[in-house]
């Protein structure tokens, strides 16, 4: 399970990797930065183990991408501070990948910068049909661009990148070469992927064992037994959620405005108003050309229904925002559609008089010497890992970095709300006894019942014949499993169960196993073996996976293992508030 443990590590670092290798486009709120003493001085945003990540470094980043996020239809205010955060995450990573590169000496020379803009053209040229003759692409069209003055700013552009760009390609590709997949590990995710099986189990609950008093001293049993109470290191955060929603004024401003687009097409290319008003949807691409009627949504086909060749329609409305669609052609099967698509977003006033209500919320928690929640508000709870991330959409920045009971967030965005997070414990070790008297008795009882539960699973069911009707508990059995999809196919056992079912003979019952509340009697079968043929087949391409499965999960634990060690200073809430 060795591969199973490093894919938990991604916890640590999702957001490290968007910050890495995506191109941001970015927003920020840089003319309300309040400054305050040495920071105002020096102006800076964030500092990475001394240097500092100025005011300035954080505009010039927001100055060159604005235009990738603003349109005809105004911007997403949370998208806008969700970018804005981006931008300091990003600073704060290339500053400690700098520091990385600059020890280990690693750069590119202006001459291997003008031979990869020459050999190599980027993706938007070579995707570029004009350039190329016969199938082949045409260095010399490319290599005219490059001599013409208007596209001096395209090449250094370009440049730039690569001069940014290779090296840390080179620094991954020196840290990725000290990982190497083991024939164990290969054969381990081979069997956890392929290998299926299929078992029947015997489920007994314990609760008719449970007792009403423990038979021996709760202080005894904590003593004897203290590992069994230890924690790993986590924490306990409480927030308050703040919607910004979508107010009926938007809706209707961006309906007139749908309205208008309709009306100028008959004047104006369709085209034309696609490339002027269109943004592109969350996790798909706008139509453009044939699309089968079984993959359009109903609202899309009704609206469709009875539009002749040539003709517009909509808007239509959906949970995006609104769609008009122009019909090329149509098909038995199949239409061809071009699509305008318009986003329905919160206004800008709905998000400040969001903003300046948490911000209120904030500061009155900050004046508290404990936390006390105004009764307006009802807050939530969750509890994650130290090390690990949160399950839940939000961009903590350098929050969770160092934690610390009763530290309160600035305001944090998610997908359609702001947030404010407070840490409201830390657990670490061994609790005292005191603390957990009620929990060690509970386990105390807990672990009586499931003896005396195990005891009458071995009075009474012997041999590898598991009954169908038990006199206590149930008889279940699976479909085909493998140990990576076990939950997928609900399959309703806990790991430990499981992982042994893997090791058991077909045909062959265990013993009577404790887990949780539960006393478990398991057998395998039948299993579906791997034939040495499929074997020989598979192998090269999946150990190759595997391998670049594990060098990324490596990188990016060395990544995330650079940035907690380094000493970051984030004022990026003032920013916010």
């Amino acid at each position: 399970m060795i591969m199973q443990k490093l894919r938990k590590t991604t916890k640590y670092f999702m957001w490290v990797i968007a910050v890495i290798f995506v191109l941001f486009i970015f927003f920020g709120f840089g003319s309300n930065m309040i400054r305050s003493g040495d920071e105002r001085s020096r102006n800076l945003i964030a500092e990475v183990n001394g240097k500092g990540i100025d005011y300035r470094q954080y505009s010039s980043v927001l100055n060159s991408n604005i235009r990738m996020i603003s349109g005809a239809v105004g911007i997403d205010p949370l998208k806008e501070r969700r970018l804005s955060d981006q931008i300091v995450n990003q600073l704060i990573m290339e500053e400690i990948l700098n520091e990385q590169l600059n020890k280990r000496d690693i750069f590119v020379s202006d001459e291997q910068v003008i031979d990869i803009v020459k050999n190599s053209p980027p993706q938007e040229i070579l995707a570029d049909t004009t350039f190329w003759i016969g199938g082949q692409f045409d260095y010399n069209r490319y290599y005219q661009i490059l001599t013409s003055p208007r596209a001096s700013r395209f090449v250094s552009d370009y440049a730039q990148q690569i001069k940014e760009n290779v090296p840390k390609g080179i620094l991954a590709g020196e840290i990725n070469s000290l990982v190497r997949i083991t024939n164990n590990e290969l054969i381990e995710n081979l069997m956890e992927d392929s290998l299926q099986f299929r078992v029947e189990y015997i489920r007994i609950p314990v609760n008719e064992w449970i007792k009403e008093e423990p038979t021996i001293s709760p202080e005894v049993f904590y003593s004897n037994n203290q590992d069994l109470f230890r924690r790993e290191e986590w924490v306990r955060l409480g927030y308050l959620s703040f919607p910004v929603d979508i107010d009926e004024e938007m809706i209707n401003s961006r309906m007139d405005l749908a309205r208008s687009i309709i009306k100028r097409a008959e004047n104006v290319p369709f085209d034309t108003l696609v490339r002027i008003y269109s943004y592109l949807p969350e996790g798909r691409i706008l139509f453009n050309g044939w699309i089968p009627i079984k993959g359009l949504r109903s609202r899309f086909t009704n609206a469709l229904l009875g539009t002749k060749t040539g003709e517009i329609t909509g808007p239509v409305q959906s949970e995006e925002g609104l769609h008009i669609f122009k019909l090329i052609n149509r098909e038995r099967n199949r239409l061809n559609l071009k699509e305008i698509f318009l986003p329905l977003f919160p206004s800008t006033e709905a998000y400040m008089k969001v903003q300046t209500e948490i911000v209120s919320v904030a500061r009155t928690l900050r004046d508290d010497s404990i936390i006390h929640i105004p009764e307006k508000y009802t807050p939530s709870y969750l509890t994650y890992g130290i090390g690990y991330l949160p399950d839940i959409d939000v961009d903590f920045g350098t929050f969770l970095d160092e934690v610390e009971e009763g530290e309160i967030s600035y305001p944090l965005v998610g997908r359609d709300s702001l947030y404010l997070f407070w840490v409201e414990d830390v657990i670490r070790g061994i609790p005292a006894f005191a603390e957990i008297r009620e929990e060690v008795i509970d386990t105390m009882l807990l672990r009586e019942a499931r003896e005396s539960a195990r005891e009458y699973a071995r009075n009474i069911f012997k041999g590898d014949r598991l009954p169908r009707h038990p006199t206590k508990g149930e008889r279940h059995s699976t479909p085909y499993f493998t140990l990576r999809n076990y939950k997928d196919k609900g399959i309703d056992l806990p790991e430990k169960i499981v992982y042994l079912a893997s090791n058991l003979r077909e045909g062959k019952a265990s013993p009577p196993i404790g887990v949780g509340r539960y006393v478990y009697i398991i057998k395998v079968r039948d299993r579906k073996e791997l034939s040495d043929e499929y074997l020989k087949e598979m192998i090269p391409e999946y150990a190759q996976n595997l391998q670049m499965e594990k060098q990324t999960v490596f990188y990016h634990g060395w990544l995330y293992d650079l940035r907690k060690k380094a000493e970051i200073k984030d004022w990026r809430g003032k920013l916010y508030e």
